[in-house]
Formats: C-alpha cells, structure tokens, sequence
C-alpha cells in the first residue's frame, strides 16, 4: 500500500482503516482486503439476477466426488502447491483472502481516478461513463456471484481443507461449499469489463492478474482446481452476458447535432470552451432499473429573466464576491476532484467494511449503488439535452467560479441528482447511516452552488429527480429475495 493512497482514503472521507485496506487491496494486493464478515446462506442463489434469467441457468455440471481419483489427485496437487509457496504466491493468497469483489472494485476506481485528470480530452472517466463502467462491473460481478452461490448449495462441496486432514487451510475456510469458486468466478468477470472499459490498458494483465487471484485458491487450501476452473468458466459466461448489453446499449453513438442557438441556450464556457459537450446522447443509453432515460423528465427550467432566474443567479453573484466561507471552497472542492459517483463508490467500501458484510451481500451493495447511479445519469442527460440551459458563466461572463464549469448544460445538475440517488440507497443498505448519507448527498448537491457552476433550482431539480430513480432501486431491492444485510 502507498501512503498516497491513504492519504487520498482519507481525504475522501474513508476512516484511516477503510483507506489503509483500500490502497493495500489496490497495490496487486500486498494485504488483506475488506474481509467477507458473516456467511450467507444457501438461499442467496434465489436472489433476483440482473443479466440472467436465474441463477441457476448458470449452474456447471457436479464435481467429481470425494472419493475419486479425480478429486484425490487435486489433494495432492494442492498439497504440492502448499509445500513451493514463495512471498509472492503468498502476497496474492492473503489479497484474495476475503471478500473476492473488493480488489476489482478498487482496481476501477484507480482507472478513473487515473483518467479523470485527461478530461476533456480522453472521455474514459466522463460522469456518465466512469457511472456507466462501475454499473457494469458491479453487475457482472454479482451476477457471478448469486450464480455461484446457487451451485455451492446445490452440490455442497466442502472445502479441501475441511475434507482432508492433509490440507491446510492457510486463509479463513468457513463453511459455504466451495464449488464452484467465487473468487474465480468474480476475478473472470471483472477480468473481461475491465479489459472492456479500459481497452487503451494492458487488457492482457487483467487476464493475467485474475488468473492469480483465482489459483491463489488452491494454494489456499480453500479450492480445488475444478472449483476454480468451474468459477472461471462460470464468471465467463456472466460476463459474456453483460458485455452483449453493454455493446447494445446506445453508449457507443456519437452526437453529431450543434447546440439550439439563444440567450439561454449553452455555448462552451471558459477556460478551454470544449466545442462537443460531454455524452449529450447519454440520456437515451439502456437503463437498469428506471423504463427510461425521459421516464422522470424535469419539467423546464426558469426562464431567463424570471423572478426565480433572476434571484438564483444573484445568489451566485454574492457567493463569487466574497460571499463562499473556507468551508464552503473546500468542498465544492472535494466533490469536483473525481467522477461524483467514485465518491459514493468509496463511501461504500468503507460500509462494507464497517459492517462486515458477507460476499453475497456485499456483491449486491455494490450493484444497487452503481446501478442507481448510473440510472440517475442517464435521467439527469435526457433533462439537460432537452432543455440545453446556460451555465451560470454564461449568462454573467464576470462571474468568478471556485473551477472550471464542466463541459455540458447547467439543468439539472448531475451531481445533485446521482448523489441524492446514491444517498437513499446507501440508506436503504445501512439504515443507521441513513442521515450521514443524506448529509453527504445534500452537501454534494450544495457544493455545486457554492462553487458557481450551477443556478440553486438546478440542484433542487436534481434532488428531486435523483429521489425519484433511487425510489425505484429500492423498490427493486426489497423485492429481489435478499432476507437482510448480513
């Protein structure tokens, strides 16, 4: 682990140990990562799936009995595994020790974190798009996961170090079956959307990395080599589905129009006055949860000139002339240094963490955030390329903004309405950090005034939309079988 990145677990607002278990499950995994907390039970696999039917459809064939040759020789080789470790096999078991989605996550962050700086112009980490990838990535790796699950407790394969007294177990065993592996199911999937989302990266070592992950298993003493080759072919195949709807699902289109042309209407604003706006197709991609893009359409904005218009853009004025407190500066700053939605993304793992959630149920966390997210962009784009409204620096040229305004119209904001979604849902997920979310999805939504880059009623719409899409995330999560948290 870098001490950058504890530093930067820090400044996000991870507790000291969330960051130190974030840059140590980033860094190829010198350290434990989040770890799995309690175990969940065989009726995970019954869980509602996003890209399969159920999770059954997944299901690989049974594995060789206990008393084969098959499985006797796989003792041995697991055995021969144990005896040969070096620091660097070991490095990789004690990475992959706990909850198997940790890592990968993390692993995106650090891309976009890596890409956000290149905007506008490599458009990898876009708001839209960094929301587009973690939704994607989140999604096949829960999928994997409820799959797997559903094959543990149809087969109920004990691990090789609880069915043989030659095996050690060298990491936390437990007691959910261990065909097919989770660990390799999630490592294959996330392996193939990443190599996806970041095709200008060394796709080849995501290969190569989720390999390792996977095999660390067996040296493990927690998988035989058929639960692992069984969770790599599954992890495959889930992600093999979710790649066919991510090529279908509109992100791919290029704009080709010109902006509408009037006193109100957007026009590049300063300093680099980007000419093409950032994903103005993105209100039309596929959603998740939401019928569609246009489903919560905000009504139009205050006109230009209007009593409403006119006293949101004098708020901004006596904000920009000495009116921001320190307080205010700092976190308008702090919401603008990432893709708003890897705040929320961060804020997650520390829950995962804290409250020790169970792979399944971590797995599922991740989706339903990211998903909200990601149905909350693509509902904010459709509202801003509707109405195509003027940022603030725009309409007063003389007006001082804590950074530069983003490359895209002002209403609603996006910040205030993928924020308000993630807040309802992480207080779906963890209801006694409920206000602490709402907290922190009002400060994101404020920080935007604060710093210039949006009108007060921009905010209040996408509060209000943002509302909205998390309302139908949680009205799915409460029907998809999951019984609690843990």
């Amino acid at each position: 682990m870098t001490r950058s990145w504890l530093r930067r677990g820090v400044r996000l607002g991870l507790t000291p140990v969330a960051a130190a278990a974030l840059g140590s499950a980033i860094a190829c995994g010198d350290d434990h990562p989040t770890s799995p907390g309690h175990v969940a039970r065989g009726e995970v696999g019954e869980w509602s799936t996003w890209v399969l039917p159920q999770a059954s459809t997944m299901r690989p064939a049974a594995p060789s009995a206990d008393n084969s040759a098959q499985t006797a020789s796989e003792v041995d080789e697991i055995i021969r595994l144990q005896g040969a470790r070096t620091p660097r096999t070991d490095s990789v078991m004690q990475a992959h020790a706990g909850d198997p989605g940790a890592p990968w996550s993390l692993r995106a962050v650090k891309l976009l974190d890596f890409y956000w700086p290149l905007l506008p112009d490599v458009r990898v980490a876009t708001p839209a798009h960094a929301a587009r990838i973690m939704a994607l990535l989140h999604v096949a790796m829960y999928d994997a996961t409820v799959a797997a699950w559903e094959a543990k407790y149809a087969y109920n394969r004990a691990p090789p170090a609880r069915a043989s007294d030659r095996v050690r177990a060298l990491v936390p065993v437990g007691g959910t079956p261990s065909y097919p592996s989770e660990h390799a199911a999630v490592a294959a999937a996330a392996a193939m959307l990443l190599s996806y989302a970041f095709p200008f990266e060394d796709t080849a070592a995501f290969t190569r990395d989720a390999r390792a992950a996977a095999e660390s298993r067996i040296v493990a003493g927690a998988a035989y080599r058929s639960d692992v080759e069984a969770g790599w072919a599954l992890g495959r195949s889930v992600a093999a589905r979710v790649l066919e709807r991510a090529m279908e699902d509109g992100s791919a289109e290029v704009w080709k129009g010109t902006p509408p042309v009037g006193d109100a209407m957007w026009r590049p604003t300063p300093p680099r006055r980007v000419q093409v706006p950032f994903d103005a197709l993105a209100g039309s991609w596929r959603t998740w949860v939401i019928p569609s893009g246009s489903a919560y359409r905000s009504g139009p904005p205050p006109a230009v000139g209007s009593t409403q218009f006119t006293a949101d853009l004098a708020e901004l004025r006596t904000l920009a002339n000495g009116g921001r407190s320190p307080n205010q500066i700092d976190a308008a700053r702090y919401w603008a240094t990432d893709a708003p939605s890897i705040r929320w993304e961060l804020f997650l793992e520390d829950e995962i963490a804290s409250h020790r959630l169970s792979v399944p149920h971590a797995a599922r966390a991740r989706a339903y955030l990211s998903v909200a997210m990601y149905d909350a962009f693509v509902a904010c784009w459709d509202t801003k390329f509707t109405y195509w409204l003027a940022r603030p620096v725009t309409v007063d040229p003389a007006l001082v903004t804590v950074f530069s305004t983003p490359p895209f119209p002002s209403y609603p904001s996006g910040h205030s309405t993928q924020s308000s979604a993630a807040a309802e849902v992480m207080a779906e997920l963890f209801p006694d950090r409920a206000e602490h979310y709402r907290h922190k999805g009002e400060e994101a939504s404020l920080s935007r005034v604060w710093a210039g880059v949006h009108y007060r009623f921009d905010v209040v719409a996408g509060e209000a939309m943002g509302v909205e899409v998390a309302e139908a995330v949680v009205a799915r999560m409460r029907a998809d079988g999951a019984r609690d948290g843990r």
